[in-house]
Order: structure tokens, then C-alpha cells, then sequence
């Protein structure tokens, strides 16, 4: 029986802050965003490898880099650093939001956050840009990237093709006004478009009336129960061979506030990423969790295609839906 391959991605970025709305407020940085420093604790991403490392699971962070128009080069290429020297994989993230802090009023917004706003030309030149910051913090290129918003299109595809990435994770079925832009068809599983392989975020459907009819596995937004029956279900061969999974930098903390003063711990979702990860590394015969880099060696060169059928979406049962909202309603 084939492995599913499961990569854990996490989207690792600063904020605004509210910084465009009320100049008196500064963009919030490594601190909270990143390194998740509360009450004398890292709750961010050096918790995050902790937990995988202890199960030996293999994280990619997604890292924005254009936050050196307000932070400089330091603060990013210090987390790239720590990241890489803990054994984990960095790859490229953009929010051009940032930008706008190289202007005299940033607050004008004259750059949008959603690289689908951009021509290809544009794309082409921010991501040629995003790739050579990354490359110099980290001494080596990204090979996948992943849109701020998930507001990719096809330009997206090309202009990375143009600067020798191979992997876009930005199709989030989830948001389908945006993955339309990258791809009419629904898609749930690897599938190489324009020269690129587009690797989605894994989504499931939900059966519940009067909810979205999709919903990725975000740790924020479904429970460990929801991931393990979709994982189960990978395993009989019934869904995707490359189950993807999204979570933030900041995801184990909870914000009293647009400027992270006051956070409190978000004891559900650890516990979520705690599980997972024991969970994969409990069932080595069934997964084989990878970082970006070791996905993109296990993916075979070829032409562009489709998929060579409908996408697989597994079905959540209603209870377990019902028991995540449940738990989001009394956590």
C-alpha cells in the first residue's frame, strides 16, 4: 500500500497591527507572532517544533518576507535561522501589504496584500524579489511558495515558473472565488498546472445544512477527530495521496487585542497539533510526513496536467462536526 504524504505547513508572518487605520499603532512582530513569547513562555513556532520534533515530524514553515519594508532584514532572517538550525524547512510567503510602509502614507494602501491584484509582471518581479531574500537569509532558493490570503491566480503559476519554483500551496478550495483564479476545476490533491505543481490545502466536505460547504484542514477551524477520520479514510486509498495542512505561527495563542497585549493560550489547538503529530508517527506504514523539500523530490518530473479524474472529498459525518463546534463554543 502507497504512503499518504502529509505535510504540515505553517504560514509564519508579522501583522499590520492596525497600523494602516490608527498611525499611532506599529506593526506586531517577532515577539508575538513568531516566537509566541507570553508570560515568560515561546508559544509560537518554537513550541510548534518541540511537539514535532518529540514525535520526529518534519514542519515547513512558509515565511513573509516582505515585512522588511517595515522590520528590515534582521528580525526575518533570524527566524530563518533558528528554523533551519532546528532541522525544519523554510519556504517563500508574500504579504505585499508591506510595501505600503515604504511610503510616505502607508496608510493609503497603495499596494493590495493579494498578489492576484498584481499583473504578471508584477508577480513576476515580487516573487523574483520574495526569492532572492529568502535566498540570502537562508543560503539557498525556496523551491514552493504559498500567496498571502491564499490570492493566487494563474499569473501566480507562471510568474513562478518563471523564477524556478516548483510548488505552489496557495488553492484553498475553502475560498472559492480565489481558487478559481488558479484553477476552474476542484481540486484536492497534487496536480501540475502551468509547469507548477499546485499542492492544496487538503479540504473536506461538510454535511451539516447551513455551514460552508467546504472546509480545510486549518488546526484554527476543524478538530483532531475531523483529521483523523479524513486520515483514515486516506489510508483504505479513498482520498488524496498528499494530505496538506495549514496552521499559523501564532495559531496556539489567543489575542486580547490587534496588538497581542494581552494573549492567552489556545490549549485546544495545541492539543490538536499534539495529536496529529503522534497520530502520524504512531501509523509510519500509512504516512509519510515530509517538509516542501522532501515533497518536491517525491514528486515526478512531467508535462502539464490534470487531474486524471473528479477530486476525492471525504465526507465528514455530522457528529463529529457537531463535536468541534461544541468545543470551539465552550473553549
Amino acid at each position: 500500500m502507497k504512503k499518504i504524504t502529509v505535510l504540515i505547513t505553517i504560514d509564519t508572518e508579522h501583522s499590520v497591527g492596525g497600523a494602516f487605520r490608527d498611525s499611532t499603532l506599529k506593526p506586531v512582530g517577532n515577539a508575538k507572532r513568531i516566537y509566541g513569547r507570553v508570560n515568560g513562555g515561546e508559544y509560537g513556532i518554537p513550541m510548534m517544533m518541540d511537539i514535532a520534533d518529540r514525535y520526529g515530524i518534519p514542519l515547513t514553515f512558509f515565511v513573509e518576507v516582505l515585512n522588511h519594508h517595515y522590520f528590515g532584514s534582521a528580525a526575518t532572517s533570524e527566524v530563518c535561522r533558528y528554523i533551519l538550525e532546528r532541522g525544519h524547512d523554510v519556504q517563500l510567503h508574500l504579504h505585499p501589504t508591506f510595501i505600503n510602509f515604504s511610503e510616505k502614507r502607508p496608510g493609503a494602501k497603495p499596494y493590495s496584500d493579494c498578489m492576484s491584484a498584481y499583473s504578471l509582471e508584477a508577480q513576476t518581479a515580487l516573487i523574483q524579489q520574495g526569492v532572492a531574500i529568502l535566498n540570502d537569509y537562508c543560503g539557498r532558493p525556496p523551491v514552493a511558495f504559498r500567496a498571502g490570503n491564499y490570492a493566487a491566480d494563474i499569473n501566480t503559476l507562471r510568474a513562478l515558473k518563471t523564477n524556478n519554483l516548483k510548488i505552489d500551496s496557495s488553492y484553498n478550495l475553502a475560498f472559492p472565488n480565489l481558487s478559481r483564479m488558479i484553477c476552474p476545476k476542484e481540486l484536492n490533491d497534487v496536480t501540475r498546472i502551468e509547469g507548477i505543481w499546485e499542492l492544496p490545502i487538503t479540504t473536506f466536505r461538510q454535511t451539516l445544512p447551513g455551514i460552508p460547504k467546504f472546509r480545510p484542514l486549518d488546526l484554527n477551524g476543524v478538530s483532531f477527530g475531523e483529521i483523523r477520520a479524513l486520515l483514515e479514510n486516506a489510508r483504505k486509498g479513498k482520498g488524496p495521496g498528499f494530505v496538506t495542512v495549514i496552521l499559523h505561527s501564532f495559531s496556539f495563542l489567543i489575542p486580547g487585542d490587534i496588538q497581542y497585549r494581552n494573549c492567552r493560550i489556545n490549549t485546544v489547538v495545541r492539543r490538536r497539533f499534539t495529536n496529529l503529530c503522534r497520530y502520524l508517527a504512531e501509523h509510519p506504514d500509512s504516512f509519510s510526513p515530509l517538509s516542501l523539500s522532501g515533497a518536491h523530490q517525491a514528486l515526478p518530473p512531467g508535462p502539464n496536467t490534470q487531474p486524471p479524474g473528479p477530486p476525492s472529498f471525504f465526507s465528514m459525518p455530522p457528529h463529529l462536526t457537531l463535536a468541534r463546534l461544541f468545543q470551539q463554543l465552550f473553549s
